[in-house]
């Protein structure tokens, strides 16, 4: 291991209660090392070709658009292309999840970004000829009990419209992490990156997994569509490496 770098230790460990006082935060980790961890992947091959306009299970959870209790509104991005983006943030509690009543809001398709698998995409709003974009949309995941680790593979194009993206919050990606009280533990955002992005996260060692909530909002220019989204309950011990 170099140095200066944390490493996760490929022991999973459960975590202990009398940790629980510790601040929590969360980190950003290769996505080979959350593949190492051997967490639930969910790759949305069962549920190929299919159109959603409510909430719909996955792995270990539920998707949607957004949190009861949170608003949604479009902004304008390159092109005028218009994107779904959270408006009113806290959610209610006990989370739940929510969709705008008016149609369809995510699909599963094939993704040649991806070799031709199926990856999710959110619907977007009405564009300025009408059309509903794939990809331009929001998705929420509500996972039935909390998590320790969530990590995800997309296709950005943001480096076209990185003036764009440096303007708005949502960048071309936006991550946010929810805990069960309604609290954000963090969030996360990219704003010039192109072609096949893995990420991963992970909490702070020291605590009880409390990711209940992972929402996925975008400003990319030509929407994004998510493919093996990894989770784990299981907290690992997280070393910091001195030498």
């Amino acid at each position: 291991m170099r140095a200066g770098l944390v490493a996760v230790v490929l022991g999973v460990l459960a975590c202990g209660s009398a940790a629980r006082a510790q601040a929590l935060w969360i980190n950003e980790i290769p996505y080979a090392d959350a593949q190492a961890l051997e967490p639930v992947v969910e790759d949305f091959e069962a549920l190929a070709n299919q159109r959603f306009d409510r909430p719909f299970r996955i792995k270990g959870g539920e998707v949607a658009q957004m949190l009861a209790g949170q608003t949604l509104r479009y902004r304008t991005g390159r092109g005028q292309d218009r994107h779904w983006v959270l408006d009113v943030r806290v959610p209610q509690v006990p989370l739940a999840l929510d969709a705008l009543p008016d149609g369809t809001f995510a699909a599963v398709t094939r993704d040649m970004a991806f070799g031709g698998r199926q990856a999710l995409a959110g619907i977007g709003p009405p564009q300025p000829m009408g059309r509903m974009r794939l990809g331009s949309g929001i998705v929420t995941v509500l996972f039935d009990e909390p998590q320790c680790m969530f990590g995800l593979r997309t296709w950005l194009d943001g480096a076209q419209d990185n003036i764009v993206m440096r303007d708005q919050p949502e960048g071309n990606l936006n991550l946010i992490f929810w805990r069960r009280n309604g609290d954000k533990i963090g969030e996360f955002r990219r704003f010039t990156d192109q072609g096949l992005v893995e990420l991963a996260y992970i909490q702070s060692s020291g605590g009880e997994a409390e990711i209940l909530a992972v929402t996925i909002q975008n400003l990319d220019p030509m929407g994004i569509g998510i493919d093996e989204i990894l989770f784990s309950p299981l907290c690992p011990m997280m070393v910091a490496e001195l030498r």
